[in-house]
């Protein structure tokens, strides 16, 4: 999720995978291999060749996912260095109780981190952030999101209503929030290989 290139990676040997994040994985596909100077044809190939790798079928339109893909003017992977720092973690043990929405609040600071713009909005989709927390969507956006919002964690700036809207996690589920709280990338706590699971157990279970 936040290093975009490492999660391509995995993708390719069919580690991570999920129906629901079919969009997306095949986008950050055809960004692979357009870096690698694939013509669109040969791109599409590749993509029912890994589909069919790992008996995976795909129901979207994978020529108008490569068009997005070329049409970006300098194709490349966001992979940013996230740090989190005592401050982050302090904020987030302040609001809430619940692990699983620490591990959710963690996951949003992280990619705010790495993808917000400069007035600290960023769009993600319940569907790849699921896929990455291994949390159904539907309970991730009714349970630990809502809760986020309701405590005032997070914003929830707008709702997707059409594919102009996709943008970042590339499907019509992105929606557009803001960290309540300082996304300063600093601290002595490192998001390595979009590993949360780790980072969380190194910030709040590790560190008591």
């Amino acid at each position: 999720m936040i290093d975009e290139n490492f999660e391509a990676q995995q993708y390719l040997k069919g580690e991570g995978i999920t129906r629901d994040n079919l969009y997306r994985i095949c986008y950050l596909l055809a960004i692979h291999y357009k870096t690698q100077g694939f013509t669109k044809v040969e791109t599409r190939n590749a993509i029912f060749r890994w589909g069919k790798k790992f008996n995976i079928w795909i129901k979207y339109d994978v020529n108008s996912i490569i068009d997005r893909a070329f049409d970006l003017m300098n194709p490349s992977f966001k992979t940013p260095t996230v740090k989190i720092n005592k401050q982050d973690v302090a904020k987030i043990n302040e609001l809430f109780d619940n692990l699983k929405t620490k591990k959710v609040a963690l996951a949003l600071l992280c990619y705010a981190k790495g993808h917000a713009d400069k007035s600290g909005y960023f769009y993600i989709s319940s569907v790849a952030l699921g896929a990455w927390l291994k949390i159904n969507r539907k309970t991730l956006r009714s349970k630990y999101i809502k809760e986020l919002i309701d405590y005032e964690y997070i914003m929830e700036i707008e709702r997707p209503g059409n594919s102009k809207q996709w943008n970042c996690d590339f499907d019509k589920q992105a929606t557009k929030y803001r960290v309540n709280a300082s996304i300063h990338n600093s601290g002595e706590y490192v998001l390595r290989n979009n590993e949360i699971d780790k980072l969380f157990r190194e910030v709040f279970l590790d560190a008591i």
